[in-house]
């Protein structure tokens, strides 16, 4: 069964976890300056979990600088998840979406992506900022245009919603504010995925195109579940096709929109019941962000 229940506890460890990856890519914003390049600033989110315990990698660093926030030019995935996950030309998985040595410059959009495992469980986030560009009206737009998708997703995922109306329903709220749905360049056009209890975790672990073979297990054998026993087994990874409701466990949701050289997401976990949804954190950088600009 692709359904995932997880005790008090775990998720307490997950919360743990995923405030140490903010930790970490606050840590790295503090850091940055001109001429850094994306394999550097990648390596130094990997490098502060590291010095804070962390062994293992769902994913390893991710980051993109000016309008590689936005996916500017890369070629959108073709086929069905699965096709697209294990694509090595597709997004995740294709030279397109690894670090490279671009350089940041001022005023440069910047996202920054980790997911750390952490006592056998995974968690993924992504964060937006900027190079001495916060006043930057545009960006400061994109980062106040993700607010209510937030409130809007967790609303329909309670209402027991399929997952492609929650896509097309975000997929208009990006289209009614300006903008376009840059997290349809992710394998499957995927606006989340499942993260949980990765298998393998005493065997030993290495880099394929940014993800550990572990995580690739994980999704894998979601998505080999679900297309043989498709009754059972709902995909773990959340796209424009999927028919269902979101399925028991942890998924991680990313919104991504861009616009001219601009792109900006967040990435954080929802925990999904047999009968409730919740976001696990409500105290995260981009939520105290539209707090504090709504109050000024």
């Amino acid at each position: 069964m692709s359904k995932e229940h997880f005790t008090d506890q775990e998720l307490a460890e997950v919360k743990a976890a995923q405030r140490l990856a903010y930790d970490a890519v606050a840590a790295v914003e503090a850091q940055l300056y001109e001429g850094i390049t994306e394999k550097q600033a990648a390596k130094a989110i990997e490098d502060w979990l590291r010095a804070h315990g962390v062994t293992r990698f769902f994913h390893y660093g991710f980051a993109w600088f000016g309008d590689r926030t936005r996916f500017k030019n890369f070629e959108k995935p073709k086929g069905g998840a699965l096709t697209s996950l294990l694509n090595p030309k597709i997004a995740h998985f294709g030279k397109q979406f690894q670090p490279t040595d671009r350089p940041l410059r001022r005023g440069d959009a910047v996202i920054l992506d980790v997911g750390p495992v952490v006592g056998g469980f995974a968690c993924d986030m992504g964060y937006s900022c900027s190079l001495g560009g916060e006043d930057d009206e545009d960006f400061h737009a994109a980062r106040m245009a993700l607010e209510p998708h937030r409130a809007l997703i967790l609303d329909l995922v309670r209402q027991g919603t399929p997952q492609s109306r929650i896509y097309r329903e975000v997929d208009k709220l990006i289209a009614d504010q300006g903008y376009e749905n840059i997290h349809s360049y992710y394998p499957g056009s995927v606006i989340a995925h499942k993260v949980g209890k990765v298998p393998g975790t005493r065997l030993p672990t290495f880099r394929v195109q940014g993800f550990s073979p572990q995580a690739i297990a994980y999704l894998s054998g979601h998505l080999l579940e679900s297309a043989i026993r498709p009754r059972l087994n709902r995909t773990p990874l959340w796209g424009e096709t999927s028919d269902q409701p979101c399925e028991p466990g942890l998924w991680a949701v990313e919104p991504h929109i861009g616009k001219g050289e601009i792109g900006v997401k967040w990435e954080e976990l929802l925990v999904v019941t047999e009968d409730d949804a919740y976001w696990l954190d409500d105290d995260l950088p981009h939520i105290r962000y539209w707090q504090q600009h709504r109050a000024a």
